[in-house]
């Protein structure tokens, strides 16, 4: 019976000290250094003067304004004929610049 009473101490002293528990393992949060996005142009004219050319353009000011940086422009044609483009921009990551802040 005291056996029995000192194993059930022992047990509770090391359940309450943590003892038994569980480590918690935590992840480190990893952040890409780069985000990136892509946007499609169509190429819907609807006059000369307002052709891809000046869409393009306006998208890059526009992107820039916003802090991304121009990485890759494709050119899409289904059946011969020029649909649009696909043009890529990047910049850091959000995540790191919360991370300088700090």
């Amino acid at each position: 019976m005291i056996n029995k009473l000192i194993y059930t101490f022992v047990l509770a002293t090391f359940a309450s000290t943590g003892a038994f528990a569980e480590e918690e393992k935590t992840t480190p949060t990893i952040c890409p250094a780069l985000q990136a996005s892509t946007i499609f142009v169509s190429d819907k004219r609807v006059s000369r003067k307002k052709g891809s050319a000046k869409r393009i353009s306006d998208t890059h000011k526009s992107s820039e304004s916003q802090g991304w940086d121009f990485k890759d422009l494709e050119i899409y044609i289904e059946d011969g004929d020029l649909q649009g483009f696909f043009i890529t921009y990047t910049r850091t990551h959000p995540c790191n610049n919360q991370e300088s802040a700090q």
